[in-house]
This record gives structure tokens, C-alpha cells and sequence, in this order.
């Protein structure tokens, strides 16, 4: 068995935990280095006997977490959903499309959203995920390289079943260089060299005795949006960020990935606290590595918009 012989489909759930058969010509994701593992439980049987030795346990599987990386890039055709879109929907995002104009993914708090099935094939083996939902992050948005996104999902257990890989179908459309990318925050056009973004949720389980798991659902009971950026330093008077920490005060920014219609992601957030900034350097240039928290507004939902263009 290869490890590079492998495949990830994914398809939204009519009914929660209710298999939804994706397909390879039409649910599979273009994506690298999955990391597949089961949520188990490991009840030790604290048997008593006459002599010494481990004790034998009952092994217990609650779910299944996967997690994988793609690339961020829109589907060629603007207003048509991006091959993530399937994803985003399944971390408590929802979708709107304006038909030939934009798609576009907000998050939402309902703890009944949307979720996703999941297949990972690996080359001879499938691994069922049901009942899925997740967690984003942008961890390697560096300037001139492709925006990479990251996902990991968390779903009910089902043990793997022998399976021959499907047939994949590919979006194929290239994902945008990240540069032009016209970033700002409070209206500055901050010299960053990249930007990294993580849509944090927090996954649990609801327990329950007449499920066949014992696991009725995996669901988002919170969420939280942090970010990094390491602008050049500039003296207070052209931008003093020491003073935007220090105020408390949220910040709009902005960032566009990529230029062409229908492969263009515009991405917003329109209340970023600035924390505590830290001194560095890039090639000899004084940087301050600024951590940022992505708050939403009295609104309630909008601390990040992802529009696909």
C-alpha cells in the first residue's frame, strides 16, 4: 500500500450522519498530506487476579478526525461555487451565490449546521467519515507562492472496508500567486511579507445511549478567528501600531487573492484587534510580528468573509 495513492471526496448531508456517497467525478478535492486518525476510548477491565501483569481493555471507537490541505482558488467561472466550497459549508460557513457574479461564505453559529461525508481512499482501503464538521486555517500564505488551506474534520467511526480508488475529476483550474493582494488594515497599506488566518472551532460530541456509537453528533459549540501579520516598521507617524494595541480598538483588513474573475478571493474581516507587537526581522528590515484576533461586530457573524469574484 502507497501512501501517495490516495483520494479524498466530500459531499454535503441531506440528514446529519446519513452517508451521502460522494463520487469521484463529482465530489473529489484536489488536496495533499492527509493525516487520517480514530477517536477511540480504551476502558481498561481493572479485573483483580492472583499475579502480577497489564490488563486487557476494551477498545471503544467514538469518531474519526481527518485533516488535509488545498489550495485556495476559485472555480474558474465566477459565481460558481470553488471546489472548497464543500468544505467551508461543513465549518459552520454558510454559502450565498450571486449567479455570475460572486460566491460568498460567512460564518454562522448554529449548532445544527451543516455537515459533511468524507471518503479517504487509500489505495485499496476506504475510510468512511460521516456526520462531519470542521475547522479552516491559512497557515501558508506567503507572497509569490499559492495560498494553501487547511481543513480537519471530525465525524462519527466507521471502521475501514476494502475498496478500489475511484476515478477522480479535478477542478482545473490553477490557483492565483499571492502577490497584488492590495492587504490594508485600519486603510494602511502594510509591507507584510504574508498573512496567516486560523477559523478555530471548537468540535464536541453529543453522547448518547441508543446511538450505534454511543456518539449521536459531532458539533461546533464555539468558535474563535486569530490571525498573524509582520509588517515593516514604520515610525508612529506614518503608522503606530504600538498605539492600535494599546487602544483596544478593531481594525477593518482586507486582502485579495489572486486577480482574475472567477479566481479571485477577496478576504475581510471588519473588526481585527491588534495584540501585543514583538520585534523582528526580515532580511535586516525591522518587522513587528503582530497577532491579531478576528472579532465579529454587534452584528454577530461577519468577524471573516471569504468572496470567491
Amino acid at each position: 500500500m502507497l501512501k501517495n495513492k490516495a483520494l479524498i471526496t466530500a459531499k454535503i448531508e441531506t440528514t446529519y450522519g446519513t452517508d451521502a456517497a460522494p463520487t469521484g467525478p463529482l465530489n473529489a478535492i484536489l488536496c495533499e498530506e492527509p493525516d487520517f486518525e480514530v477517536l477511540d476510548l480504551k476502558v481498561e477491565r481493572n479485573n483483580i487476579k492472583p499475579n502480577f501483569g497489564a490488563k486487557r481493555f476494551v477498545a471503544i471507537g467514538e469518531g474519526q478526525k481527518i485533516s488535509f490541505t488545498t489550495e485556495l482558488k476559485g472555480s474558474g467561472v465566477a459565481g460558481t461555487a470553488p471546489e472548497i466550497g464543500t468544505l467551508l459549508r461543513a465549518c459552520n460557513f454558510t454559502q450565498v451565490i450571486s449567479a455570475g457574479v460572486s460566491v460568498t461564505y460567512t460564518p454562522n453559529s448554529t449548532q445544527a449546521g451543516e455537515s459533511v461525508t468524507i471518503y479517504y481512499y487509500l489505495d485499496g482501503l476506504l475510510h468512511k467519515i460521516t456526520g462531519a464538521r470542521g475547522s479552516w486555517s491559512i497557515s501558508d500564505g506567503k507572497v509569490n507562492s499559492y495560498v494553501k488551506i487547511k481543513f480537519e474534520f471530525t465525524g462519527i467511526y466507521g471502521g475501514p472496508v476494502p475498496l478500489a480508488l475511484a476515478t477522480p475529476t479535478f477542478n482545473a483550474t490553477v490557483p492565483p500567486v499571492f502577490r497584488g493582494a492590495a492587504f490594508a488594515i485600519d486603510s494602511y497599506a502594510a509591507v507584510i511579507d504574508g498573512l496567516t488566518i486560523e477559523c478555530k472551532n471548537d468540535i464536541a460530541k453529543r453522547v448518547d445511549l441508543n446511538a450505534a456509537t454511543g456518539i449521536l453528533e459531532w458539533f461546533v459549540k464555539d468558535r474563535s478567528v486569530t490571525g498573524q501579520i509582520a509588517p515593516e516598521m514604520v515610525l508612529p507617524a506614518a503608522k503606530d501600531f504600538w498605539a492600535m494595541w494599546q487602544g483596544g480598538l478593531a481594525y477593518a483588513m482586507t486582502a485579495t487573492v489572486g486577480s482574475v474573475a472567477g479566481n479571485r478571493c477577496v478576504i475581510t474581516a471588519p473588526a481585527v484587534q491588534l495584540d501585543k507587537p514583538k520585534y523582528s526581522d526580515r532580511e535586516n528590515i525591522v518587522t513587528a510580528e503582530l497577532p491579531l484576533v478576528l472579532a465579529p461586530t454587534s452584528a454577530g457573524n461577519d468577524e471573516i468573509t471569504l468572496a470567491f469574484t
